[in-house]
């Protein structure tokens, strides 16, 4: 008997050892996180190279492309997405984890690089830019704000049809993600007493409602949302924030020279993108906006869907990420999308690898993906001993697969996002910033867990 009991204590209290050793590993693995994600900020602004308060984002050729260029071919891209995800990310882990409070100041800087974007009412992906160097000809020195556009900065298209494509509208996904920075940068002074704020919007009601699916505003329908057999006239929110070309397809071929244009000539839908407006919308409280409920049903049937889950993200090729998205706008209070967040769950169990990872077909992905359905198990509150065991071994993984260097831990960025369907694996951004900022977001989403577990 006595035998017996020393085997039980020594047994528990190596577990005991073994948990503790694993909680202070997570503990390193965020220290470190935090300290690449101060590090790499963006603390200057060189002419239109790099912009101050911005991560690190480079636009990739995954494959040979026309006009795009080489495989291979990359450079930094200074947009508003990333920016603003990652910015909203450190937001909700300060608000919820005062003691993150280091990272208010590159919170501050993130947030003046984002309200550069805000272009009359939304936000655009890319700075207004004189047109590409190679481009310009005298007409442009003479008045050479009218020749301004929206393009990335580094990267150079090939030709006038690409650059007058990149001249592309204020979309419904920047603009949510944006005015939900402004909201959480409130929030943030408000609990840190800080006297400067930023003037709230007032007008995202009328203007989510005013681009929607409907007969009213659509004169196509994107191609694409035909080959996955989207319903037509859905009522849920279109990506663009401007009218669809009155000349389609007329336009798909010859875009504005100095206007702005939609990718392709027309309007689409896109399930990330109402999964972003939905966030924006609960966060203001505006729940009520025409297109809401419409939304909800579009993300709840593609999430039902093992066929449209996976393509319904137009910009957005990497898998899972419906997934994730859904499950941070039921975390953050659209409660209407638990049940479609809870379903998925099953798909993303099966997807996972017996080393706690989950796969993607695009390269060096793997890392982003799990993170992304770490995410998701962990935002849909359900704690099934299936659930808990995957979301272990995928802390684990990541735990044990994380890169160091003079500036912190970080984890190999992937794929966040594409330029269209047409070249959805082939012309895509990656950032080690954004996927180290998903892993971080678990990592603590996990510590919350345990705790919780615990008491």
């Amino acid at each position: 008997m006595k035998r017996l009991l020393i085997f039980y204590l020594s047994f528990n209290l190596n577990n005991f050892s073994a948990a503790q050793t694993f909680s202070d590993s997570i503990s390193n693995s965020i220290d470190g996180a935090i300290n690449f994600l101060v590090s790499t900020q963006q603390k200057e602004t060189f002419e239109t190279k790099y912009f101050k308060g911005e991560w690190p984002a480079y636009v990739t050729n995954l494959e040979t492309s026309l006009y795009l260029g080489s495989r291979g071919d990359s450079a930094w891209d200074s947009q508003c997405f990333s920016n603003a995800m990652i910015h909203n990310i450190l937001a909700e882990i300060v608000l919820t984890h005062p003691k993150y409070a280091r990272l208010i100041p590159a919170l501050d800087l993130s947030l003046s690089n984002i309200k550069s974007f805000e272009r009359e009412k939304g936000f655009a992906f890319w700075h207004v830019l004189p047109p590409a160097p190679w481009w310009k000809k005298k007409k442009h020195f003479k008045n050479p704000e009218l020749y301004y556009q929206t393009r990335p900065n580094n990267y150079q298209y090939k030709g006038n049809f690409l650059n007058k494509y990149a001249n592309i509208a204020n979309d419904a996904d920047d603009t949510g993600l944006g005015y939900l920075a402004y909201l959480n940068s409130n929030k943030i002074k408000k609990q840190w007493s800080r006297n400067d704020t930023i003037i709230l919007p007032l007008f995202l009601d009328s203007l989510y409602s005013t681009w929607r699916d409907t007969r009213k505003v659509r004169r196509s329908f994107s191609t694409y949302n035909l080959t996955y057999g989207y319903v037509h006239r859905s009522g849920a929110y279109l990506t663009w924030l401007s009218k669809e070309s009155f000349y389609y397809p007329l336009r798909l071929f010859f875009p504005f020279r100095h206007k702005q244009n939609l990718p392709m000539g027309n309007n689409d839908l896109d399930c990330v993108v109402n999964c972003n407006v939905l966030r924006v919308l609960n966060a203001y409280e505006l729940q009520t906006t025409a297109g809401y409920k419409e939304s909800i049903s579009f993300i709840s049937d593609a999430l039902n869907s093992k066929k449209h889950c996976f393509t319904c993200g137009i910009y957005y090729p990497s898998e899972f990420t419906l997934h994730y998205f859904a499950s941070e706008a039921y975390h953050e209070g659209v409660s209407e999308l638990k049940a479609a967040v809870v379903s998925s769950i099953p798909d993303i169990l099966a997807a996972q690898n017996t080393n706690g990872s989950w796969s993607s077909v695009l390269p060096l992905n793997n890392f982003h993906v799990t993170a992304l359905c770490l995410n998701a198990l962990l935002n849909s509150g359900v704690k099934t001993d299936s659930v808990i065991q995957a979301i272990e071994t995928g802390i684990h993984f990541l735990i044990s697969s994380s890169k160091q260097n003079t500036n912190g831990n970080f984890w190999t960025g992937g794929v966040f996002f594409t330029s269209g369907y047409t070249i959805r694996h082939t012309h895509v951004w990656r950032s080690d910033v954004v996927t180290t900022s998903i892993v971080l977001e678990a990592l603590v989403h996990y510590l919350d867990m345990i705790s919780e577990n615990n008491k």
